[in-house]
């Protein structure tokens, strides 16, 4: 099997980092975040049409005629969450949390008059599928004892809070969001860990991309630190 022939599967892991005003990853202790306690993420393309012209001649028929190519204008992404999880809501939609000995204890949304949130870079990790089995990092030249993943990332990303359903039944976060090229983003990625070859090729600043990697970051409950921009 080739790594350009194995499929998708699942999704098992969520990393964001705060986005400056720039468009450049926000670093600090508190501006990151890696969880999997992602559902599902739903992505879609947004195009904008090309300009479509026709000309007739006098007697109705078609004389002239240009459909320009439909371009990507961006990408609507909208997850579903399975913690209420204060921290990773708040970095999403710019949400202000509350914190008692040191703990984050809950959140409060933006008020209307506040500056809307800078948005973050947001990467999603899905299984590389191989037939019947998950594939192997041999296939990019990695161990063979490793398994790969498709690395899913998007820029620039602004989340907003989905409607919610308090009920007998476990709550579902739903944050829904909108996704931009982002020309500042570097390219080795927000935390500096894209591989060579898409490093060497720019990075992604792109509404979105993906590439097959074979690392997995660790899930934890609490902030990430985002690095300093290299120089």
């Amino acid at each position: 099997m080739s790594a350009n022939c194995v499929g998708s599967l699942q999704v098992c892991r969520l990393r964001v980092a705060q986005l400056t005003a720039g468009g450049l990853p926000d670093a600090g202790a508190d501006t990151g975040y890696v969880s999997d306690a992602i559902i599902q993420a739903n992505i879609t393309v947004e195009l904008e049409s090309g300009d479509d012209f026709v000309l007739k001649n006098g007697c109705g028929n078609l004389c002239q005629t240009f459909k320009d190519a439909d371009r990507v204008k961006r990408v609507n992404i909208d997850m579903e969450l399975c913690q209420l999880d204060s921290e990773l809501v708040g970095l999403l939609v710019g949400a202000d949390t509350f914190t008692s000995g040191g703990e984050t204890i809950g959140a409060s949304l933006p008020s209307s008059t506040d500056t809307p949130s800078y948005g973050v870079a947001l990467e999603l990790w899905t299984k590389a599928w191989d037939s019947n089995q998950q594939a192997n990092a041999s296939l990019i030249g990695g161990s063979s004892n490793d398994v790969l993943y498709f690395r899913w990332f998007f820029p620039f990303v602004r989340f907003q809070l989905g409607a919610m359903t308090l009920q007998n039944d476990i709550l579902r976060i739903p944050v829904a969001g909108y996704g931009q090229e982002n020309d500042d983003m570097p390219a080795e990625g927000p935390f500096q860990d894209f591989p060579n070859a898409v490093e060497s090729a720019g990075g992604i600043v792109t509404a979105g991309g993906w590439f097959l990697d074979d690392t997995l970051p660790a899930a934890q409950c609490g902030y990430i630190t985002v690095p300093a921009v290299s120089s």
